[in-house]
């Protein structure tokens, strides 16, 4: 779940495919890429503005092999990559909520873990992710939470809690300057908290429950500018054609980064925690790369490069990183930043790892949002229908009463 560089806001839509040519040609016999690694390619498929681009280029240098790289906006779109085998692509970064459903359909490849050596770099606390905490099929690439980002010029009271933000009378104060995200999964978590519900409950995620999330949505979406991805809600609140959005707080620090009038708000009653995974795919190409691929992300320099770009905790230990910060002052204002590493006393509440049962239950509650009329229509909308049934009904009634004068 994503962000962009700090140098800039860069507009990524789906589909697009950032391929970086190969600018040295370097042979790394003692890591098993083999002399003729000039003719590999490797295909990537990651969250949009989730990566430092500068990596691709040092992978390509290094080891030789070209480097197409694609990106999408929400797991939903990723999902029918993995269920064809993987698309054609060697890797995927894909969020913890669907890892599980992956490895239970046999949707991507068992990890030869000596092939990744860097596993040893993970964070125990982030590796021990029930999503795969053995990191038999998933390894952590990034995480961090979900709350609410908005503009201070536009909102003078920011919310605190889902329960006030995820309201009619909150949000009819921004109409049509307020998004959700697409990740659809994570509107239903935002909204079960709202209502009280706790989404990392499995006992929670009943058909009861999932009815009431919808009823709130559907009730909120005449006020809303639509259901955005990175791509689309970091320039709305930079540029101000939004005041608010259900947002993932690297997105919202480089939105800051782009206009200090963003803050982030971490809901108290629940901000949600999630963790990102890199997966081979069924059907990759060439599954040695992939691993290759996924060890050198796992490099604390590496780690570091893309943890200043997208503002986003990589799953290494942050001591590897300390180290690098001495020298790197835009580095250690990243560490201590405290909306990137939050404070223990955060109430973070997990974002479950879906089954077969809450996928569909979120997949159904995705369409009837989508498709829903909602039943609380635009009073301005309201006052011209009625005005327009007065005029017919008096023009009806004038026509009766001139008929019957002639009669």
């Amino acid at each position: 779940m994503p962000g962009v560089g700090r140098t800039g806001v860069k507009l990524v839509f789906p589909g697009l495919v950032v391929a970086v040519l190969v600018a040295s040609l370097i042979a790394a016999p003692l890591l098993g890429v083999s002399a003729s690694a000039s003719d590999r390619t490797i295909k990537v498929l990651n969250y949009s503005e989730y990566i430092d681009y500068e990596v691709l280029r040092i992978f390509e240098d290094r080891y030789g092999i070209k480097v197409v790289y694609d990106e999408y906006e929400s797991a939903e779109e990723a999902w029918p990559y993995l269920k064809a085998g993987g698309g054609g692509y060697d890797v995927i970064i894909i969020a913890h909520s669907h890892v599980k459903l992956a490895i239970e359909q046999g949707l991507v490849r068992k990890l030869d873990k000596t092939l990744i050596p860097n596993l040893a770099n993970l964070d125990p606390r982030i590796a021990s992710h029930p999503a795969d905490p053995s990191q038999d099929y998933a390894v952590p690439y990034m995480w961090g939470t979900t709350g609410i980002a908005y503009v201070k010029g536009c909102v003078t009271e920011p919310p605190r809690a889902w329960k006030e933000f995820l309201t009619k009378s909150f949000m009819e104060r921004y109409s049509g300057k307020v998004s959700l995200l697409s990740e659809f999964s994570e509107v239903v978590e935002a909204g079960m908290i709202a209502l009280g519900i706790d989404p990392s409950d499995r006992s929670s995620w009943t058909k009861e429950n999932i009815d009431k999330v919808v009823e709130l949505i559907v009730g909120l979406k005449p006020y809303l500018a639509g259901f955005y991805g990175a791509s689309q809600y970091i320039p709305g609140l930079v540029n101000g054609e939004l005041c608010l959005a259900q947002a993932w707080n690297g997105d919202a620090l480089i939105a800051a980064d782009e206009n200090p009038e963003v803050g982030y708000v971490a809901p108290e009653d629940g901000t949600l925690f999630w963790v990102d995974y890199m997966v081979i795919p069924r059907d990759a190409h060439d599954v040695e790369a992939a691993h290759l691929f996924i060890n050198f992300l796992l490099e604390p320099e590496i780690a570091a490069m893309n943890l200043k770009a997208v503002w986003y905790a990589p799953s290494i230990k942050k001591s590897l990183l300390e180290p690098l910060a001495r020298s790197d002052p835009e580095l250690r204002e990243v560490l201590d930043n405290p909306l990137v590493y939050p404070p223990s006393n955060t109430k973070l509440i997990p974002s479950p790892v879906l089954d077969s049962e809450m996928q569909s239950l979120v997949e159904d509650a995705r369409s009837r949002i989508l498709a829903s009329q909602p039943s609380n229509l635009d009073s301005t909308l309201v006052i011209v229908v009625g005005v327009v049934v007065l005029v017919v009904a008096a023009a009806f009634l004038y026509r009766l009463s001139r008929g019957a004068s002639r009669s």
